[in-house]
């Protein structure tokens, strides 16, 4: 759309919040794409949140992988509380790589759950909208796997209550 009806449509969705809307740079458009480091380690940096991974941004649970990624990743490195563990490179690059295999295991998880969802609520297919109409019927009734997707998009589940706490204490 022109600039005008972007400015106007920019307004609206922000319910002129901000008052009215302006777009003063050139318009660029960033398209949502899952990406996935083969490695998050490498000598003494390590990835972690979107710079290991990017999902479709479903329910936020992108955001909070990447929070489960700094929370595990200080777990990872107080369970030896000592500075001896950040001078012994052999001990720390071990510790890591437990870091890094328990990390990538729960992104590819949640990358193949989005994934497999995102492909299932795209487009018009019957079969799919029979599948999608089912499901969500099945988990709207079934309280424990309702309250277990809720707590993984509300980054509760697991560790994280517990991680959570350690940080609170350090």
């Amino acid at each position: 759309m022109d600039e005008v009806d972007f400015n106007k449509h920019l307004t609206a969705a922000t319910d002129s919040a901000l008052g009215p809307c302006e777009v003063t740079t050139v318009r660029a458009s960033f398209p949502l794409t899952m990406r996935y480091t083969q490695q998050w380690l490498d000598k003494r940096v390590i990835f972690i949140g979107d710079a290991a991974h990017t999902i479709h941004p479903l329910a936020g649970l992108g955001m909070n992988l990447g929070l489960l990624d700094a929370a595990s990743l200080v777990e990872c490195l107080s369970s030896n509380s000592s500075n001896a563990l950040l001078n012994d490179q052999v001990k720390l690059t071990r510790q890591l790589r437990e870091f890094e295999r328990w990390r990538k295991a729960e992104a590819q998880v949640l990358i193949v759950a989005m994934a497999s969802l995102k492909e299932l609520f795209e487009g018009s297919n019957p079969i799919k909208k029979l599948i999608r109409g089912v499901g969500l019927k099945i988990t709207n009734n079934t309280p424990l796997v309702k309250n277990k997707i809720i707590e993984q998009a509300m980054g509760i589940s697991g560790k994280l209550p517990v991680l959570a706490q350690q940080v609170d204490e350090i």
